[in-house]
C-alpha cells in the first residue's frame, strides 16, 4: 500500500507539474503572438503610408515640383540684378 501511495502521489505531482507548464507556455505564446500581430500591423501601417506617400508624392510632384524650380530660378534672379 505504500508504494502505491507513493507512485500515485508522484503521478499527481507529475500532472500538476505538467499542468503548470502548460499554463506557462500558454502565456508566452499568447504574448509572443500578441507582438507579432503588433509589428505586422506596424509594418503593414508603414508599407501603406510609404505607398501612399509615393502616390502623393507623384501625383503633387509633378506640379508642384516644377513652381519650386521657377521660384529658385527667379531668386537666383533677383540675386544677380543686386549684385
Amino acid at each position: 500500500m505504500g508504494k502505491l501511495l507513493r507512485y500515485s502521489g508522484w503521478a499527481l505531482l507529475a500532472l500538476v507539474a505538467l499542468w503548470v507548464v502548460a499554463e506557462v507556455v500558454t502565456f508566452v505564446l499568447g504574448i509572443v503572438s500578441w507582438v507579432v500581430s503588433t509589428l505586422v500591423t506596424v509594418a503593414v501601417a508603414a508599407v501603406v503610408l510609404y505607398l501612399a506617400y509615393l502616390l502623393v508624392s507623384r501625383l503633387l510632384g509633378e506640379s508642384g515640383g516644377k513652381p519650386k524650380s521657377k521660384s529658385r530660378s527667379r531668386s537666383r534672379e533677383r540675386e544677380k540684378i543686386f549684385e
